[in-house]
């Protein structure tokens, strides 16, 4: 055969390659395994350069939004932070009281009144003392308030902000108290519900003592409710 026709006849003979997935699977191993290369030099890059690294999004809420994080606070030292801003209402609510009772006798005192004239069908004297009354009861009631801003003043670093953690500790305890605590509608005269919103727990002992109280109660009124109640 000439030389020119197995010149023609060495195209058709060139073999033709049928692409496999095992080819496929390989060419996407190498190529992805590059690009894993490529971004971990750019990674390393970026760190020898002082750049922050990327931090994941997280499509849940936040750490300081779920009530299953960590308490700010262990629960002996706020039981005793507790003890100490009702004692703190207790002591305030003396002066406010005699305050609003001074105030409140002193001003009423210096009103001229006649007693030919009567207010709302009583005589000037006993409105005025119930005013005087009414003075010292609101004085008794500001005391409170005045305690606990007092303390709030004195606790800075757990009592400021919206999301304080005295105030974080409050919600979780007044949770537990609602959790646990009797079923109020089987109160009755002969047995009501001992301390309901648990103002007399001063520590984990006290607690312990109120959790035996709520189920105490609890055995006496499922026995005690009547069967057509039930």
């Amino acid at each position: 055969m000439s030389r020119p026709a197995i010149a023609a006849l060495r195209p058709l003979a060139r073999p033709t390659f049928v692409s496999s997935p095992f080819a496929l699977t390989a060419r996407y191993a190498s190529s992805s395994s590059s690009s894993a290369s490529s971004s971990s030099a750019s990674a390393r890059v970026d760190s020898q350069a002082g750049a922050p690294p990327a931090e994941p999004s997280s499509a849940g809420p936040s750490r300081s939004s779920t009530p299953s994080g960590p308490l700010p606070l262990t629960w002996p030292n706020y039981l005793n932070l507790r003890r100490q801003r009702r004692l703190w209402s207790s002591v305030t609510t003396i002066p406010t009281t005699f305050l609003g009772l001074f105030l409140g006798g002193g001003y009423f005192a210096s009103l001229e009144s006649d007693p030919t004239q009567l207010i709302m069908g009583m005589e000037a004297m006993y409105v005025y003392g119930g005013a005087t009354l009414g003075c010292m009861a609101l004085g008794y009631l500001a005391g409170p308030t005045l305690g606990s801003s007092l303390f709030s003043l004195t606790h800075p670093a757990i009592s400021k902000g919206s999301n304080s953690p005295l105030e974080v500790m409050d919600r979780e305890f007044f949770n537990r108290i609602k959790r646990n605590r009797a079923d109020p509608r089987f109160q009755s005269a002969q047995n009501i519900i001992p301390d309901f919103y648990g103002e007399k727990i001063v520590s984990l002992s006290t607690y312990r003592r109120w959790l035996r109280d709520q189920a105490v109660y609890k055995r006496k009124a499922m026995h005690g409710v009547p069967a057509e109640d039930a």
